[in-house]
C-alpha cells in the first residue's frame, strides 16, 4: 500500500491494519469497511478516539467485516485497493486541506468515508447502527475545539523526550529557521547531534568519523531547501525514536534512541551514507556501548 507522506503515524498505522485485516480474513481487496476498522484498533488516535465515544464495539465490528467479503486464495499478494478505498483516501485529502492542516490524520479519514458513503464502511455502519452525521460531527466538534491527531502525537512524543532530546529536536528547528528553511530536515538533525558534545550520539558519530565539516559545508551551500516530505521523513524519525525507547524498556527517549531511529530510517542511513559513516556500524556502537543489554532470564 503506497502511503502519502503527509499521513500521521496514526493513519499509516490505521491503514496497515486495514490491509492486515483484509490479508487475515483472505479478502480480496481492502475495502472502505477495513480502513474503518483499522482507525478502530489504532488506539491512540483521534479517530478511534471519536469511534469509542460512539461506543463501537472493535471485536463486533471485526466480526461483521469478516462477512462482508468473500474469501479468496490467500496467497493472493498484494492486496489491491477497491476504487472505494481511493477515493475515500482522495477525499481525504480534501478534508485536510478544507481544515488547513498539513497532514493527514485519521480524523480526516473518517471524515472522508462519512461524506463517501461508498465501499464495505457503507454496510458495516449501517449495521452498527451508527450514522455519517453522527461521525461527522463528533469529529468536527473535536476539531473546533483544537483537538487535532497531530497534536495529540506531539503531546505523547514530548512527554517522553529527555530535556537533552528536547534541546537537540529545538536546536535542529532553529537551525533551519537560520537558514531560511521552511522545514526542518533531518540534515538539520543529524549536525545538531554531532555539535552536541554532552550527547552520547556526538561521541558516536565522531568515532564512526562523521565528516562534520562536508555537513556544515554542504547545508550552507545547498540550492533546495526541505520541503513536506523531508520534514515528513523528520518526524517519522522523532516518532520512531520514541517507540524504539518504549520498546527498550527506557522511560525516556534520549538521543542516543534518536541517533538509532535516524540510522535505521532509509533515508537517514543514506544521509549518513554521505558523510562518510555506516548506519550499520551507528547502530552496532549504539547497541554495544549505550543501551543496557537486557536483564539475565532466571533458568528454568
Amino acid at each position: 500500500m503506497v502511503l502519502n507522506n503527509r499521513y500521521s503515524q496514526h493513519a499509516r498505522r490505521a491503514l496497515n491494519q486495514a490491509r492486515y485485516l483484509a490479508q487475515n480474513y483472505q479478502h480480496g481487496a481492502v475495502d472502505t469497511d477495513h480502513l474503518l476498522v483499522g482507525i478502530l484498533r489504532e488506539k491512540g488516535s483521534l479517530g478511534s478516539q471519536v469511534l469509542c465515544d460512539l461506543e463501537i464495539d472493535t471485536r463486533r465490528a471485526e466480526l461483521e467485516v469478516r462477512v462482508l467479503h468473500a474469501v479468496t486464495d490467500p496467497l493472493v499478494t498484494p492486496l489491491e485497493l477497491t476504487e472505494a478505498l481511493r477515493r475515500v483516501l482522495a477525499l481525504s485529502v480534501e478534508e485536510s486541506r478544507w481544515f488547513g492542516h498539513h497532514y493527514i490524520g485519521t480524523e480526516h479519514l473518517l471524515l472522508a468515508l462519512a461524506r463517501s458513503r461508498e465501499g464495505g464502511a457503507s454496510d458495516l455502519l449501517r449495521t452498527l447502527g451508527i450514522s455519517s452525521d453522527q461521525i461527522r460531527r463528533r469529529v468536527r466538534l473535536l476539531l473546533n475545539d483544537g483537538v487535532t491527531e497531530l497534536s495529540i502525537e506531539v503531546a505523547k512524543r514530548t512527554a517522553r523526550l529527555s530535556e537533552l532530546s528536547r534541546r537537540v529536536l529545538n536546536a535542529a528547528v532553529q537551525l533551519a529557521a537560520q537558514d531560511a528553511d521552511c522545514c526542518t530536515g533531518i540534515e538539520h538533525l543529524l549536525l545538531v547531534l554531532v555539535r552536541e558534545a554532552r550527547s552520547p550520539a556526538s561521541r558516536i558519530l565522531s568515532d564512526c568519523g562523521l565528516d562534520q565539516a562536508a555537513l556544515e559545508t554542504a547545508l550552507k551551500r545547498r540550492k533546495t531547501k526541505p520541503d513536506q516530505a523531508a520534514e515528513a521523513v523528520f518526524e517519522d524519525v522523532i516518532d520512531h525514536a520514541v517507540d524504539r525507547a518504549d520498546q527498550l524498556g527506557m522511560h525516556y527517549t534520549g538521543t542516543d534512541h534518536i541517533l538509532l531511529a535516524l540510522a535505521e530510517n532509509p533515508q537517514g542511513a543514506a544521509l549518513l551514507k554521505i558523510y562518510k559513516v555506516s548506519a550499520k556500524q551507528i547502530i552496532a556502537a549504539i547497541y554495544r556501548d549505550v543501551i543496557p543489554p537486557p536483564p539475565p532470564q532466571d533458568a528454568d
